[in-house]
Parts: C-alpha cells; structure tokens; sequence
C-alpha cells in the first residue's frame, strides 16, 4: 500500500493536471468565441458589400453620377473592419497564452 506522501503527491499530480485541463478548455472555449465572432463580423461584411454593389449598379443603370450616397456603406464596412482587426489581437492573446 503506498504511503500518506506518495497519496498526496499522486493527489497534487492530478490535481495540477485537472487545473491545466480546466485552463486549456476554457482557452479553447475563448479562442472559439472570438472566432464565432469574427466570422460573423466576415458575414456582416459581406452582406454590406452586396447591398453596396447593388446601390453602385443601380446608380450605374440610371447613368448617373455615383456619389456620396455609398458613404455610408464604407463608414460601416470600415467600422466592422476595425472590430476584426480587435478580435483577431484578441484571438491571437489567447490562442498563445498556452
């Protein structure tokens, strides 16, 4: 039968591989937040993009100057690109805390 110190030092062992277990889940858990997020901001992108070349080929079809009326449209697209960039630092922090 072992002795008391080698039950604790079997009880520590496990101990400490449940707290890397538990640190590597929710590291993984965060990594796949960040990267929910960043494909949905992609998505918004993209639909942004769509309904901009729509307006831009409206304008077109009508021959009429294309103005300021995709300004918004940038200003948004450039928000959402903003918020990835802050993600992905985000996601690259957590993806290499391990």
């Amino acid at each position: 039968m072992p002795s008391l110190p080698s039950l604790n030092k079997i009880k520590d062992s496990i101990s400490n591989g449940l707290e890397i277990i538990s640190s590597k889940s929710e590291n993984l858990v965060e990594v796949s937040r960040l990267k929910y997020k960043i494909h949905s901001e992609e998505n918004s992108m993209e639909d942004l993009y769509k309904d901009m070349g729509k307006e831009l080929y409206t304008i077109f079809k009508t021959n009429k100057h294309v103005d300021g009326s995709l300004l918004d449209y940038c200003n948004t697209l450039k928000k959402i690109e903003n918020r990835i960039k802050k993600l992905q630092k985000e996601l690259y922090k957590t993806d290499n805390k391990e």
